[in-house]
């Protein structure tokens, strides 16, 4: 029977790495921790756990480094990784001798939690994480792997607090600026640092370094997606008029993204709202929209964001209605969002 091993790096996770590594079961058959220079109490939580073999290594600032030296240090034929602020959800080992068997990469569900005008969201994309020994990944920061294999959806969730009251721009700019010093057409890292800066609220840095990626790469990309939503959050802020060429451009690209047509119904409610007279045509948008996504949610459809096919479209109808003074249809929306639990639906309809 084939072997799997789970590779882990680490630093400062003494909140996180019990849970982590409770949460693996049966899935591998050994755990491979490496420790970048921990200053809590991560290293003695380690050394109690009896099936983990402990390795140091000097931080290089180079994340591909410290995860080829784990995945150096392990003996099983597949490798699967995992962050120590993550913890895996659902999955069985059948799903990972799946992809054993067809020598593929597996990409498994990481859904993120993050904070929002004091509301908790939930955001889920797939990520290659699980893959042959002989594999190794490239890139300083939001590393890749570097292989021409297939890469397939897993049965594989894995929950991520990460970006749960924690600002993570401070160690990622830098190194992003370092990797586009040798790589500057990289289109990635262009993106990378557009969605930092966005994260950070420097709306004018984020446009720049996301339209550069934007002319840079394609749909083929795996991160296109996620690339045109970004663009679409950070021109809200700013109002851009560029933003409606990239809708524009997108419009059947991601016709089945309900983020897409989420984050376009709120560019076109800002855009209005700030350019109303030159704007007066685009009103009529903003409801279709959010009216979209509520459609296509019935369809096969992505969704990258938690409640951008439902609650947050519905909730973000209702603010259009009320706007516009459309009181039922407002009330409507209102009480739609609130009966799938979305507390600022709650609010508005107490106010009304």
């Amino acid at each position: 029977m084939s072997k799997i091993s789970l590779a882990l790096i680490t630093k400062n996770e003494q909140e996180n790495i019990q849970i982590c590594l409770n949460s693996i079961g049966n899935l591998i058959d050994e755990i491979v921790v490496v420790d970048t220079g921990s200053t809590d109490r991560t290293l003695e939580i380690l050394e109690k756990q009896p099936n983990v073999m402990l390795y140091q290594f000097e931080w290089t600032n180079d994340f591909s480094d410290a995860r080829n030296y784990a995945i150096n240090q392990c003996t099983g034929d597949y490798i699967l990784v995992l962050d120590a602020d993550e913890y895996v959800t659902f999955g069985k080992r059948s799903e990972l001798e799946k992809i054993m068997k067809q020598h593929q990469i597996g990409r498994m569900k990481i859904v993120s939690k993050f904070k929002k005008d004091g509301q908790v969201y939930e955001a889920s994309s797939y990520i290659s994480r699980f893959f042959p020994k002989e594999v190794r990944f490239t890139g300083a920061i939001h590393e890749q792997l570097e292989s021409n294999l297939p890469r397939v959806d897993m049965k594989l969730t894995v929950a991520h607090s990460g970006y749960l009251d924690k600002e993570k721009g401070s160690r990622n700019i830098p190194i992003l600026h370092q990797e586009l010093e040798k790589y500057p057409n990289d289109a990635y890292y262009h993106y990378q640092l557009g969605k930092e800066y966005r994260l950070k609220r420097e709306f004018q840095q984020s446009w720049m370094y996301l339209m550069k990626a934007y002319k840079l790469a394609d749909d083929r990309y795996a991160y296109y997606n996620q690339l045109i939503l970004e663009l679409l959050q950070t021109g809200k802020e700013l109002a851009d008029k560029g933003t409606i060429s990239v809708i524009v451009e997108n419009e059947i690209k991601l016709k089945h993204v309900t983020d897409f047509h989420f984050y376009k119904g709120l560019f076109y409610l800002d855009y209005c709202l700030k350019h109303l007279e030159e704007a007066i045509n685009l009103l009529p948008n903003i409801e279709a929209s959010f009216l979209e996504c509520i459609a296509i949610s019935k369809k096969k459809h992505i969704e990258y964001l938690s409640g951008t096919a439902s609650f947050l479209a519905l909730y973000n109808l209702g603010v259009y209605y009320e706007a516009i003074g459309a009181v039922p249809n407002a009330k409507r929306y209102y009480m739609e969002s609130a009966q799938l639990g979305y507390e600022p639906a709650k609010t508005r309809l107490s106010a009304m």
